[in-house]
């Protein structure tokens, strides 16, 4: 990763710090990245890492597999409607806070 990074690939390193590498088989390599736009990211990267490593480890069958964590899906929230769900899920008294005060979000 501290190549990347002196190439300018800050963006790219950091992926690879927050994701999953797990080899299934002997030519493919899955690779489980936090989000859609990381996924989008990474494929492009494909282009210039595929054929290095292909060279690198004299294997030109090595498939890479690039997967979004299901963890991270679920977890997105982006509307005040959904965030208040989500909170609420995690804490039941919430309800019962914004019903005693009144409160509207």
């Amino acid at each position: 990763m501290l190549n990347l990074k002196k190439k300018g690939k800050k963006n790219i390193a950091s992926i690879f710090g927050v994701s999953s590498i797990n080899l299934k088989g002997a030519n493919e390599i899955s690779l489980t990245v936090p989000s859609e736009m990381n996924k989008v990211e990474m494929i492009t990267e494909m282009d210039n890492l595929l054929p290095f490593l292909r060279k690198r480890l004299n294997n030109y069958g090595i498939k890479v597999e690039i997967l979004i964590s299901e963890a991270t899906k679920e977890e997105l929230v982006y509307s005040a409607n959904e965030k208040y769900k989500y909170l609420k899920k995690l804490n039941s008294s919430l309800e019962e806070l914004r019903d005693r005060f009144d409160l509207d979000f």
